[in-house]
């Protein structure tokens, strides 16, 4: 049981950091812009780890031993008897292999404190010397028969929990020596501790927590009710529009903060409800009572069983940091809509405000009390509760908050319930496929996929181990050599190696397997093996090894010196059809490399070589991997780029497209198919940011004789952005270029700016022109159409801007009066007055 649960534990770590990890990556990389979805991906991620940590057994059933280099699966361990007592070490000979399965029974029931079992002398064995005291002694050999006598003749010595642990692994490594054996001891040890400590620490975190959730529920319960006739209203008609039952409304003496607590609980604190105003009041109260629509507490309390138990994971918290942010602005955007953002941004200022005000009375009390109790808690100024809804919580971004409420608005225009319910399955098949893709760490005879720690411990020991994993399609092939390999003119054969080479595939149901030894008389021995049973090199056999020992050669060596060796004997054909032929397609990309590296290449060549692009098949990375290797390597002709951007035009991931677009853009041709290929290639990117980022760096890039053309194709493209966002970014970077934006492209701008739906964006768009560009009538004219359906706030923004950057021309300054009608008094007195600022006394 101890060992199940310890390997769920490390499980649930890898996991989460993968989820977490890649979901902390596409927020940073700006994948995740709406607030809604960025909660949803952070919550999946966090509870997600439990699930796929916890379902990763019932899909991966598959189970592999420990094999060990330099001995069999049999030690006979130090022993307390004297020297004179100590038993004779039989004469290594080679036996029968020992079963899997008998290892790991054998290994499960074993007292001996060594890693594996003892097993006993064979009687047929020829004695050897005495074994000397407190050395350890190894043997080669043991069969299945005396891993049985030996299991049956120890099962009644106790074991310590040390030795019970086993770890499963896929890897090989070398406990030939007495300093490799104390290593091996100690890892189990640590493996053992840890297995202890995460679950004890992890069960009182989990106590701890439920017993502070009752406690909550049990304090709030005590404290009087509101007795606020207009509050209790409110509550009742917010409660109603959200969908809940009526909360009971708490005066709470203890706490700075509004907050929702267990059992539909709001607790107002007196002081600060008589600072706030009648509007603010109801805004703070519907704050609160979204968090009740939300089920935040729930999700709060179960986000904190989940950190306890995964108390390990560094991620944990910076998940619950983004989940109670997320939370706090999805509550601000349902309060700003049912009450008005402003009352309700004025209600969360005097709520930060009144916190930090009991923050520094509690700590000037403490300070004047003895030195002993500074650590009580003070009464009337208590620290937030960690399982309630706080709405000015002390980790609580305020700016960020207002900001969101005053200008942005985080969470409107919310994904749509189809849209939800996509994203929930995407989301669950991202899961699953996290649960059968990540490794499963095995700890004891569970009969599961292990974690390869070979390469770990022949660190430990000195040796330089290398190993590599193929797998495409059926095919599966696993290669592991130890130092360097020196092969001959040909690489199909090995000339010298350190140690031990291993190459094993999978194809067509079929496993083999050959592995090269040197010997003590530095001669190399050969082995092969079809499905498990050993046969001799024939011919074909021989064909098969020298298949493979070209593949490990090329990844040993490189493919720069394969491809100089073709070249030298039939020329850039040979490399060509060396490329074609090549398995796989990090093989396959790897060659084209390799050929890059001798040099510059003939066009025709390079024609060839973007043609070979589009026979990666869906391997997006190895394509794309190729094509920017291509684009870096030598300056491309315009008919090189069209069947390049075309070529990139088959990718399906958006960062791989995008990744191409940039490389290309510093020197993207502005012929006319060039950039109909490059446009036809960004509109099949499917996320607004990476068609942004792609668009920004056509902008940015190239030589001042191109400005004028990127931009307007910058420009043209800019409409295949759907996203305000991402547009206006694009935009305002056409706009900071040195001397703005052209006469002729102003147009272009404009009509752009008119397809966003965001007046915000719209406003910041238009500014940005004004303020980069020669404001001439034409400006004026286009500005003047964009606004048209503007909101008074931000029309009448873009208005002022525009009269402090106009020319004086009276038939302008009439057009930009006429533009201000509708608007209300105070917008429209501001604008006024700026354009009186234009109108001669």
């Amino acid at each position: 049981m101890l060992e199940l649960l310890t390997s769920w534990l490390l499980n649930y770590l890898l996991h989460s950091t993968v989820l977490l990890g890649c979901v902390w990556a596409l927020e940073r990389a700006g994948a995740l812009q709406h607030p809604a979805w960025r909660e949803l991906c952070w919550r999946w991620a966090f509870f997600g780890a439990v699930l796929t940590a916890s379902a990763q057994p019932l899909l991966q059933v598959s189970g592999v031993d420990l094999p060990v280099k330099g001995f069999g699966t049999s030690l006979e361990a130090p022993q307390a008897a004297p020297a004179a007592q100590a038993p004779q070490a039989p004469q290594a000979q080679r036996a029968a292999p020992v079963s899997a399965t008998a290892r790991r029974e054998a290994s499960a029931s074993t007292a001996s404190p060594a890693p594996f079992v003892r097993a006993q002398p064979r009687p047929e064995a020829s004695p050897q010397p005495e074994a000397e005291p407190g050395r350890t002694t190894a043997r080669i050999d043991a069969t299945t028969d005396e891993i049985d006598q030996a299991a049956s003749a120890d099962a009644a010595v106790p074991t310590t929990v040390a030795d019970r642990m086993t770890v499963v692994t896929d890897g090989l490594f070398d406990l030939s020596g007495e300093n490799a054996m104390r290593r091996w001891e100690s890892l189990r040890a640590v493996v053992a501790a840890f297995a202890l400590a995460w679950p004890l620490l992890a069960a009182w975190g989990l106590l701890l927590t439920l017993a502070r959730w009752i406690a909550l529920r049990r304090q709030v319960r005590a404290l009087p009710l509101v007795e606020d006739a207009e509050l209790q209203a409110a509550a009742a008609d917010l409660a109603q529009r959200a969908g809940v039952a009526v909360p009971t409304l708490r005066v709470s003496p203890l706490w700075p903060s509004p907050l929702v607590a267990p059992g539909a609980q709001i607790c107002l604190p007196a002081t600060l409800m008589r600072r706030l105003e009648a509007g603010q009041r109801v805004a703070v109260l519907a704050h609160e009572i979204a968090h009740l629509r939300r089920r935040d507490v729930a999700w709060r309390l179960a986000a904190r069983l989940v950190a306890q138990i995964g108390w390990l994971q560094p991620l944990n918290r910076l998940a619950l940091r983004r989940l109670d942010l997320l939370a706090e602005l999805a509550c601000d955007t349902w309060a700003a809509e049912e009450a008005g953002a402003m009352p309700l941004a004025q209600g969360l200022y005097v709520c930060a405000s009144d916190r930090v005000e009991h923050a520094a009375r509690r700590d000037a009390r403490r300070q004047q009390g003895p030195s002993l109790l500074r650590w009580l808690p003070t009464r009337g100024a208590a620290p937030m509760p960690a399982l309630a809804s706080a709405m000015a919580a002390a980790r609580s971004p305020l700016m960020q908050r207002m900001h969101a409420l005053l200008e942005d608005g985080p969470m409107s225009d919310s994904p749509s319930a189809a849209k939800r319910r996509v994203g929930r399955w995407l989301m669950a098949g991202g899961l699953c496929a996290v649960a059968l893709a990540v490794p499963m760490i095995v700890i004891g005879k569970v009969p599961r996929i292990s974690l390869d720690i070979g390469g770990a411990m022949a660190s430990l020991s000195g040796a330089k181990v290398t190993r590599q994993i193929t797998r495409i399609g059926s095919l599966e092939r696993h290669v592991t050599y130890d130092g360097e390999l020196v092969f001959n003119d040909e690489d199909n054969d090995l000339v010298s190696l350190e140690h031990q080479l291993v190459v094993s595939e999978r194809a067509g149901g079929v496993t083999r397997k050959f592995e090269i030894t040197r010997d003590g008389q530095n001669a190399m021995t050969r082995k092969y093996w079809v499905d498990g049973e050993s046969k001799p090199i024939d011919d074909e056999a021989r064909r098969w090894i020298g298949e493979q020992l070209t593949l490990v050669a090329e990844s040993a060596q490189g493919s720069e010196k394969r491809a100089r060796r073709l070249l030298a004997r039939g020329g850039v054909d040979a490399v060509l059809t060396d490329v074609d032929k090549a398995q796989d397609p990090m093989t396959r990309r790897s060659r084209i490399e390799g050929l890059l590296a001798t040099g510059p290449q003939a066009d025709e060549t390079m024609t060839r070589l973007i043609a070979l692009t589009s026979k990666f098949g869906s391997d997006d990375f190895q394509r794309r991997t190729a094509l920017t290797a291509l684009i870096e390597h030598q300056a491309l002709t315009p008919a090189h780029q069209r069947q390049l951007l075309l070529a990139a035009d088959q990718l399906h991931g958006a960062f791989d497209r995008r990744e191409v677009l940039v490389a290309l853009a510093p020197q993207l041709s502005m012929d006319r198919e060039v950039l109909a290929a490059w446009r036809q290639t960004v509109q099949g990117v499917d996320g607004d940011f990476d068609k942004r980022t792609a668009i920004v760096a056509l902008i940015e890039e190239g030589t001042p004789a191109t400005r004028a053309e990127r931009i307007r194709a910058a420009l043209d493209a800019t409409q295949l952005v759907q996203g305000d966002f991402d547009r206006r970014t694009v935009l305002e970077t056409v706009s900071q270029r040195e001397g703005g934006v052209a006469a002729g492209d102003v147009a272009r701008y404009a009509e752009a700016v008119r397809a966003m739906s965001s007046d915000f964006d719209r406003r910041v768009s238009l500014t940005a022109l004004l303020e980069g560009s020669k404001v001439d009538r034409e400006v004026v004219t286009q500005v003047l159409r964009a606004v048209e359906g503007m909101g008074s706030f931000d029309r009448a923004e873009v208005l002022t801007s525009l009269a402090s950057h106009m020319p004086s021309d009276p038939a302008l300054v009439t057009q930009c009066r006429h533009a201000a009608r509708g608007l209300n008094t105070h917008d429209r007195g501001r604008v006024e007055e700026a354009l009186d600022q234009l109108t001669p006394s």
